[in-house]
């Protein structure tokens, strides 16, 4: 190893790596940029840990020396440690099918952010800049996690700097609007809607209501599974641990479901399988099916068009303006924390001026 002053606070660091397959010496250059020597040596350090640490190409290393690759290992294995679910995973590797074109043959070897930053610079521009955004975030993911599998001898992930992206405000119903929306009575699939809309749950915990977790003794359901509305799958988990609650049902709605269980024809699966909602085919439910009521439920009613997650949007919304407190808030929409809930929570309260405060607070 070696430190070489080239002026100009330049440095050029040599480290020795051992001999090539030629018996020729293997050495590894960098100039690297600082006001003063031991800046130099401790990045010298730094590469001479990194070099040691993989010379010999065990782990990842002995398969991995492109963000290409690397982008392909850390998806397996976010895959095969089951830490995102089967949705995340098809959202990731859309993002990566994407990034491959534009540094995916960029060596790890040296790689610094600027390098990436360059390569990435004026891509995507037919693409949501939310999107753009989140394929940012996806590359610098596996950036973090290459540096800490030891790929990288520096965190280049740091120097990504994420597209700045305006979250437009959601479309929202108040509390009439909802009233009117469940006034819509007759669609096929009106019952979802209207859990959605008094319960503010995700449509994937409604479709995923089996009958064994309605309880119509107490008027409660129990948000136990999920279902994957695009790929029709059933899923033992909920989105989060704190998603697994119970939620009591008006009376109205009770009776709505009591209809529906006495409608249902004799199926074979056991009795804890039971959908409350499928399809025509027994299976289950697309998202389509349902928003496509939502829209002619809707225009019936003289609505603004929403998603079906403007639906939870609104819920939440309505019960933060009326001073429901966050904690209840929270126990029905089964958030972790604020910070997750807050997104959901779109204010649209009046302030009280100075004056008319002061006034308040001195006749108390």
């Amino acid at each position: 190893m070696s430190v070489k002053d080239l002026g100009n606070n330049r440095w050029k660091i040599t480290i020795h790596k051992g001999r090539k397959p030629d018996g020729k010496q293997d050495r590894y250059y960098e100039t690297f940029y600082a006001p003063r020597k031991s800046l130099a040596q401790a990045r010298e350090k730094e590469l001479k840990q990194f070099f040691d640490k993989n010379k010999y190409g065990y782990g990842p290393r002995a398969k991995v020396s492109t963000i290409g690759e690397l982008l392909f290992f850390w998806l397996e294995d976010l895959k095969d440690l089951g830490i995102a679910q089967e949705r995340t995973i098809e959202t990731y590797h859309g993002h990566i099918k994407k990034l491959i074109p534009v540094v995916g043959d960029i060596k790890l070897y040296g790689l610094t952010a600027f390098e990436i930053q360059e390569a990435l610079k004026g891509q995507y521009p037919d693409i949501s800049p939310r999107t753009r955004k989140n394929i940012y975030s996806t590359l610098r993911s596996a950036l973090r996690s290459g540096f800490s599998w030891g790929l990288t001898p520096v965190d280049v992930s740091t120097g990504i700097k994420i597209p700045k992206v305006e979250i437009p405000e959601k479309l929202t119903l108040d509390f009439s609007q909802l009233q009117l929306l469940l006034e819509q009575t007759a669609y096929k699939h009106y019952l979802i809607v209207r859990m959605l809309t008094i319960t503010g749950a995700r449509l994937s915990e409604i479709l995923g209501l089996r009958w064994t977790d309605v309880n119509f003794e107490t008027g409660e359901i129990s948000i136990i599974k999920t279902v994957d509305s695009r790929n029709r799958k059933v899923k033992d988990r909920t989105k989060t641990k704190a998603s697994k609650r119970r939620i009591i049902l008006d009376t109205e709605t009770l009776d709505y479901l009591q209809a529906k269980r006495q409608s249902v024809k004799i199926v074979s699966l056991r009795e804890d399988e039971r959908l409350v909602f499928v399809a025509d085919d027994g299976r289950p439910m697309r998202h389509r099916a349902v928003e496509l009521t939502l829209h002619r439920m809707l225009k019936s009613a003289g609505l603004p068009q929403i998603g079906l997650h403007n639906l939870r949007h609104s819920v939440l919304t309505y019960m933060n303006d009326i001073g429901i407190s966050l904690a209840d808030i929270i126990a029905l929409s089964g958030h972790a924390n604020i910070t997750s809930l807050l997104p959901y929570l779109h204010q649209t309260k009046t302030g009280l001026n100075l004056i008319d405060t002061i006034k308040e607070q001195t006749n108390r």
